[in-house]
């Protein structure tokens, strides 16, 4: 109902009601800046979020690919441990994607076959081997005859695992063509050099991919 006024303090008052209010096009516009600040607030962290997870991603597959490198390190260092001189304990093959050895770790004189139902022990790891199977690393607890008591995945995602092989001159002892060390060489390694390299996704992101190296000196060879 129309309230008891004249016609131009109607009009007035009309105006000054519609004049508190927002047009479609200021609706709009506001809508649009709105539009463009949310865009750039969510770009920003969208970028923030996939550089805090790329670097996860870069640290923990540097650190899972050192300790897995580690790992197979303190084991092949031991190899050709023999203080009595009867085990016969040395490299027993030796590839390109795989190592076998043998230590006499509890140090008896002879090499024994794994027992892993009361715990694992020093005598457990007498024969070990790591290799490849082209995509992890596995550890690998030997008997005597060569079969295998237990095998342990290190690491998963591994691209790419080479071992060399060298003699007390440096020189690398692997056959070109059968990418091993041939059986009487094998008693000429002093120095094994691994290569391991692991990928992770990461996000958005292209994977990640860290490599790690190191040489290992046998001092027991």
């Amino acid at each position: 109902m129309r309230p008891n006024l004249s016609n131009a303090e109607y009009n007035h008052l009309s105006r000054r009601c519609r004049s508190k209010g927002f047009t479609v096009i200021e609706v709009m516009i506001t809508i649009a800046i709105l539009s463009i600040l949310f865009g750039t607030v969510y770009q920003t962290f969208a970028s923030f979020n996939r550089g805090y997870t790329t670097e996860s991603v870069v640290a923990g597959v540097q650190q899972k690919t050192r300790i897995s490198v580690e790992f197979m390190v303190q084991d092949i260092r031991l190899a050709g441990l023999d203080p009595l001189g009867t085990a016969g304990a040395g490299i027993t093959f030796a590839s390109t994607t795989s190592i076998q050895f043998s230590a006499d770790r509890d140090m008896d004189g002879e090499l024994d076959d794994p027992d892993l139902s009361d715990g694992t022990d020093e005598s457990d790891l007498e024969q070990m081997a790591y290799t490849y199977d082209g995509n992890s690393l596995l550890e690998m607890i030997l008997y005597n005859s060569g079969g295998i008591d237990s095998s342990t995945r290190l690491l998963d995602n591994v691209s790419g695992l080479t071992f060399a092989y060298l003699d007390a001159a440096d020189n690398d002892l692997i056959d070109p063509i059968s990418l091993q060390v041939p059986a009487n060489e094998l008693v000429d390694i002093r120095t094994v050099v691994i290569s391991l390299t692991a990928q992770r996704p990461a996000g958005l992101d292209d994977p990640v991919s860290r490599t790690y190296a190191t040489r290992v000196r046998c001092r027991n060879l």
